[in-house]
């Protein structure tokens, strides 16, 4: 058995009032019951990081194609050739003077606008390519889609339908009335057109009728003129009594003049209260009625004379 030394006794004692910690760097076991979720401990998926990208604040011009509006490529080898062409006289500058400084620059700009125009010309053929390339196999993906056939489970899933669709989104729809319903038609137009006939022959009837009274010559008008009013001689005079009642005339010698009360009534087939009021229309509209009915079986309009 080893000797011990004298400081390994009270490194070994350990004061019962005080707590133990252990020295390590490893979490401790959670004593927990096996009513807690974590007594059995279930592997979990890392977590998902959602990828921030910052607002970029501004917007940035959009770039200008040198290609564009030009009649001329500015890039093809004889249109750099003119645009970096050396000068025709040959400078020999002393070394380290500033015009050795300038004949190098101005060799250092024609370089870079060479290799920028051939560069930028590479890059535009490129893009121009990449893009036919996806026109067009976006366009044959599109036509193989259009014209891949119908799926099995599709057409054995799809709803049965007694309904010829293509028949009836583009042909005729059937119609088992049409016959009866397009004669009903005709016979409706030819009973319309018969009716505007027999109202022009009317018209035309009536015209003629009313046409012997017209005035059409001067004479005539003279002697309508002269018996409305009279001649120089002897006028006609109206509510005059110097030349006796019998030579002045009334407007009240062919009865009471018709009121626009009176027309309303007529219109809205109103009655009159009084007894007299009431007979006189009965009998004007008798008289309508029969001259309507000799009108009819005579096959023509009637004139006021005849009327009477």
């Amino acid at each position: 058995m080893p000797p011990t030394t004298a400081l390994s006794s009270p490194l070994l004692w350990k004061c019962p009032q005080c707590t133990i910690r252990a020295l390590s760097t490893s979490a401790r076991q959670l004593a927990v019951g096996p009513e807690h979720p974590k007594y059995i401990e279930v592997p979990e998926p890392p977590q998902q990081n959602l990828l921030y990208s910052p607002r970029v604040k501004g917007v940035l011009p959009v770039p200008r194609d040198i290609f564009a509006g030009k009649t001329r490529d500015q890039s093809d080898s004889k249109a750099i050739a003119e645009a970096t062409r050396r000068p025709r006289k040959a400078r020999a500058p002393l070394e380290g003077t500033r015009e050795e400084w300038k004949v190098k620059m101005s060799e250092v700009r024609r370089r870079n606008l060479r290799e920028g125009l051939e560069s930028l010309r590479s890059r535009h053929q490129t893009e121009k390519k990449r893009m036919s390339d996806k026109s067009l196999a976006r366009q044959r993906e599109r036509e193989e889609l259009l014209a891949r056939p119908e799926r099995e489970d599709e057409r054995l899933t799809a709803p049965s339908t007694s309904l010829d669709l293509q028949a009836l989104l583009h042909g005729t729809v059937p119609d088992p009335t049409r016959r009866q319903r397009l004669a009903m038609k005709r016979i409706n137009v030819e009973t319309k057109a018969a009716e505007k006939q027999q109202e022009r022959l009317d018209a035309l009837h009536t015209l003629y009728m009313n046409a012997r009274s017209f005035i059409v010559t001067p004479e005539q008008l003279d002697k309508a003129v002269d018996e409305a009013f009279g001649t120089q001689e002897n006028p006609k005079r109206f509510g005059s009594t110097h030349m006796g009642p019998s030579a002045a005339l009334s407007i009240w010698g062919e009865g009471r003049p018709e009121r626009v009360q009176d027309m309303l009534n007529a219109a809205n087939g109103v009655k009159s209260r009084s007894a007299m009021d009431s007979t006189s229309k009965a009998l004007e509209t008798s008289k309508d009625r029969i001259n309507t009915i000799a009108e009819v079986f005579t096959g023509g309009k009637m004139d006021k004379e005849a009327r009477d």
